[in-house]
């Protein structure tokens, strides 16, 4: 029944002069989601055409097409011509045995097309009622037929299917996320994506408390993310051996705070060496003791470039809605040992002082460490 798939963008649209920049990388990112579907892409005043050349294969398409950013709505269509009775006939293909009720949407973008919208709303209107002997309701109908005039088709569809908004993974850059185990990491990581960040994940462990089994938890976590981007990777840090140095010099009140100092330095080194440009973390302010705004400035402080904190006034309801809806949410809550947790004091310093922290650093071999630990991570490659 359905030949073609329009497909409509948000904030792409309000965009100047970079508009069409957005527009050709969603449609790099349409053509490698939908690359073993034969499909081909074009762009159209105001919107992307999707030709299909396999309608049995409608189900898989529509299911990558809700989980690519930049994407508002989308609609599988059948592509006409401009003429009345051609949009006629499609229309009277398209009703279904049960409606009874009915409402035509039109719109235009080829202005100079014969009749204004509401013109045509009321002539395929009247059809449908001559035909079909239909009813009209304008507020709860049974079908609503919505017809697209464009510059050299027209578009008939019955349903726009919400997708995920945002902008298109990639036009803002590359990001490296530091992911625990935990709820927040990961939405943080949608929303990053969602403002056109490509993630790179990096997460630290502690084979101490953590065995390889346990990790598994984590990579399903990643595989689960990597939905909404077309090439993942992530990074698997052993942290126990800088644990243990951490743990000679630093009272454990303040351990926290250096195991995250470290974590950030050895971010940073993988940002640079995959040439990003900035972290991505879950700090949720005032959500627990390392997250207070005297601790995340010392944590930050350590490294240089910017850091995103997509969570940061959220509270907790929230952002278990958010981890719900994008299917993370169970996975998180599955039992999982936080090596930021490993032998620190039962009530940690909530408000630590740069100066003091720096002196506890004195005598540990920063440098060599952190070289270390980049050396010997394992990479995991995800590909949707």
């Amino acid at each position: 029944m359905y030949n073609s798939v329009v497909v409509h963008y948000g904030e792409i649209g309000i965009k100047g002069k970079n508009r069409s920049f957005f527009e050709k990388k969603l449609m790099d990112n349409l053509r490698w989601s939908l690359k073993k579907f034969n499909v081909s892409v074009r762009r159209s005043y105001g919107r992307l055409v999707l030709e299909l050349k396999d309608e049995t294969k409608i189900d898989e398409i529509k299911q990558k097409l809700t989980n690519i950013f930049g994407i508002a709505h989308f609609s599988f269509a059948v592509k006409t011509t401009l003429e009345l009775e051609d949009i006629k006939k499609e229309i009277l293909k398209l009703i279904s045995d049960k409606t009874r009720t009915f409402r035509i949407k039109s719109t235009r973008s080829n202005k100079d097309f014969k009749f204004s919208s509401q013109e045509l709303n009321n002539m395929l209107g009247e059809f449908v009622i001559k035909e079909k002997n239909l009813k009209v309701d304008l507020e709860n109908p049974d079908q609503t037929f919505f017809v697209e005039i464009t510059e050299k088709n027209s578009f008939v569809y019955t349903e726009k299917i919400k997708s995920v908004g945002g902008l298109p993974v990639g036009v803002s850059g590359k990001v490296i996320s530091l992911i625990s185990g935990g709820i927040d990491s990961p939405v943080a990581s949608y929303f990053a994506m969602k403002r056109g960040c490509s993630v790179i994940y990096v997460h630290f462990f502690n084979s101490t408390i953590n065995t390889k089994q346990s990790l598994e938890k984590l990579i399903k976590i990643v595989d689960s993310l990597s939905k909404y981007q077309f090439k993942t990777k992530l990074y698997l840090i052993p942290f126990e051996e800088i644990q243990k140095e951490i743990i000679k010099s630093v009272p454990s009140k303040y351990r926290m705070i250096v195991y995250r100092r470290f974590m950030f330095k050895i971010a940073e080194k993988i940002l640079e060496n995959e040439e990003a440009k900035a972290l991505v973390t879950g700090d949720n302010l005032a959500s627990v003791a390392s997250q207070t705004i005297e601790n995340l400035g010392v944590v930050y402080n350590v490294v240089k470039k910017p850091i995103i904190t997509p969570l940061i006034g959220f509270d907790k309801i929230e952002i278990i809605q958010i981890a719900k809806r994008i299917n993370t949410f169970e996975l998180s809550i599955l039992p999982y040992g936080d090596c930021c947790s490993y032998l620190i004091a039962e009530h940690p310093a909530t408000k630590s002082n740069l100066t003091e922290i720096e002196f506890f650093e004195r005598d540990i071999d920063i440098k060599k460490l952190i070289n270390e630990a980049v050396q010997i991570s394992e990479v995991r490659k995800f590909m949707n």
